[in-house]
């Protein structure tokens, strides 16, 4: 029994190619969803790294921004012509897919996002605040001022320009205040809160409902109808919220606008995100196609326990959309409300997939994956995988004791993808990731290795799970898993110990007598190095076994490697890097008195 029509109005989904998204749009339909997301696994919009200096772009080169990808005359001269083009008929194919199962479009994107320092030196009058993350760009990156009439007006002609290229559009979803977004004088801009003084005495909640409304009223200039959901980046402890008052700002709003997810004019609730999250938000990220229907189901579970009208499921990885359907599908039917039914609900699926004598150790499998991504989230200061070894490249950068002495051959494959936007000191430090110190020192190697510890625990207890209920597939993503699980671990570890020795600063004995020993440090710091050679190796066969599947989510050609995403010849790479640890093995010698036994 498909879910009902006031359950689930939505369906986010990560379609890819118009292919697999018309089977999403069928599959969709078949659940009676009434929406689908289309700006997911879009191309991404390399042009706005400009000469590559400054890494920070990175974060919003993904997200289609209305005023790029369908640009008023006075933007077209500041965006690239081709890219706009390319990302808008791809836009337009999805809808017109849409338009056949007769659904409607979900449209998700950061908001008012960076323009260029082209367009402000043109139009000085509509700069707005600057919204980059200081330590994590080299220049700083401003967005426009809303409260400026021209600027209304710009986003007044895109919205046209979208809707009449793609009418199925009738949802959308703003995040505000990160990855290149935000308002003026908005508290938790991470420079601080600042905009253009004329502006300053605004309020917010007059800003944002004027924003909002001139969105709407120029949809209903064009004939439609549109929801739209302005949302804050979630503040963690450290953070300012970006609204201090959403209850304030909504009752400025008509029905159909809401602010963090509360609807105008009352604070009602406007919608439910439940559902995972983006492919680049999944805690297994760069890790493709591990089943997580324990998560799917408890995000389902809690869908229908909120009163908001409007429901997203999220299916953020195409290898799993199937069993994901099948679960949203007989939901409610199951009346899986409390723990025990939705094990029993899982358990029933487990047998049809694997067989009566297989489920058992299947649906053992899918709870331990849950165990594992339940503790992973104390090492969340953005999911650590996808901060260290993607964005921080520790997957297939050398750890060496002299990382400032490496050549350009030995650097070149990876440094330019690194996410780092201050000096070679900090870019050096494996444990510096953006600015964030989360992961550094002697208090940090201990946390994340008792953390890591535990999950390799529950990994290795999951491969016989795996063989039992007979998914191999699986069994070759844990296996990867575990390799970039213990990448991890021996980053923080290695570098807490390069740190702890070069405080010291105690310099190698020359001439050894005979019988000294290696001391501790020297032969933990040498442990780990072979460790993680080892770990490398084990990664790249994992990898080539796997063949043409996909485990890892790798661009698709060299040109393509960006910051977030590694590049598809990742497996020679991790050749190169045991190659590099092992030519400046003697380079230990210089930090440590060599043991003479």
């Amino acid at each position: 029994m498909p879910l009902n029509s006031q359950t689930a109005k939505i369906l986010a989904l990560n379609p890819s190619g118009s292919r697999s998204f018309e089977h999403a749009a069928e599959k969709a339909k078949e659940i009676h969803a009434t929406h689908v997301l289309i700006t997911e696994d879009l191309p991404v919009a390399s042009w706005q790294m400009g000469s590559g200096e400054d890494p920070y772009p990175a974060w919003y080169l993904h997200q289609p921004a209305l005023l790029k990808i369908f640009p008023p005359d006075m933007i077209k001269p500041y965006v690239d012509p081709n890219h706009a083009e390319s990302v808008a008929s791809i836009l337009e194919e999805r809808c017109s897919i849409l338009r056949t199962f007769g659904l409607k479009a979900y449209y998700c994107t950061n908001e008012p996002q960076v323009l260029s320092e082209a367009f402000f030196r043109d139009h000085p009058l509509l700069r707005g605040p600057r919204v980059d993350q200081p330590h994590r760009s080299r220049r700083p990156h401003f967005a426009p001022c809303t409260d400026r009439p021209e600027v209304l007006n710009l986003y007044r002609e895109s919205m046209q320009m979208l809707l009449q290229r793609c009418p199925e559009v009738s949802l959308f979803s703003f995040l505000t205040t990160d990855s290149g977004s935000g308002f003026c004088w908005a508290p938790a801009l991470y420079p601080g809160r600042n905009g253009p003084p004329e502006c300053e005495a605004t309020s917010m909640s007059d800003r944002i409902s004027t924003f909002l409304r001139t969105l709407k009223a120029s949809a209903e200039e064009n004939g439609r109808e549109i929801e739209l959901n302005l949302v804050e980046i979630p503040p963690r402890r450290w953070m300012a919220p970006t609204f201090d008052e959403p209850e304030a700002i909504a009752r400025k709003l008509p029905r159909g606008l809401a602010v963090n997810s509360r609807e105008g004019p009352d604070g009602r609730p406007f919608i439910s995100g439940t559902g995972l999250e983006t492919l680049w938000g999944n805690c297994f990220y760069p890790l493709t196609g591990l089943p997580r229907p324990v998560a799917f189901l408890r995000h389902l579970a809690a869908s229908y326990r909120h009163s908001a009208p409007r429901k997203v499921l999220a299916f953020t990885d195409s290898a799993n959309n199937d069993l994901n359907f099948s679960l949203a599908y007989e939901f409610n039917a199951a009346h899986a409300s409390n723990r025990l039914e939705q094990m029993a609900f899982l358990r029933k699926i487990a047998s049809r997939i694997a067989g009566e004598d297989a489920a058992d150790p299947l649906l053992d499998l899918w709870l331990t994956i849950d165990d594992i991504e339940t503790l992973l989230e104390p090492l969340d200061f953005g999911p650590i995988l996808r901060m260290g070894c993607v964005l921080a490249r520790w997957i297939n950068r050398p750890f060496v004791p002299f990382p400032e002495e490496l050549d350009s051959t030995e650097s070149g494959y990876w440094r330019a993808f690194l996410f780092q936007a201050k000096g070679d000191v900090q870019a050096n430090d494996l444990a510096d990731i953006q600015g964030m110190r989360m992961f550094s020192g002697w208090g940090a190697r201990m946390l994340v290795e008792r953390t890591i510890e535990r999950i390799l625990e529950r990994l290795e207890t999951s491969f016989p799970l795996a063989e039992a209920a007979g998914q191999r597939k699986t069994l070759t993503r844990l296996k990867a898993l575990r390799c970039l699980i213990r990448t991890c671990r021996n980053a923080v570890a290695y570098q807490a110990q390069l740190d702890r020795v070069n405080e010291a600063n105690v310099p190698p004995d020359p001439d050894p007598v005979l019988g000294t020993k290696a001391t501790w440090a020297r032969n933990d710091l040498l442990r780990i190095a072979r460790e993680e050679i080892h770990n490398c190796i084990e990664l790249k066969c994992v990898l080539s076994e796997a063949g043409d599947e996909h485990v890892l989510d790798t661009a698709s050609s060299p040109q393509e490697e960006t910051i977030m995403r590694l590049g598809p010849d990742l497996q020679t790479q991790l050749v190169r890097k045991t190659e590099i640890m092992f030519e400046h093995w003697r380079d230990y010698d210089r930090l440590f008195t060599e043991p003479n036994v």
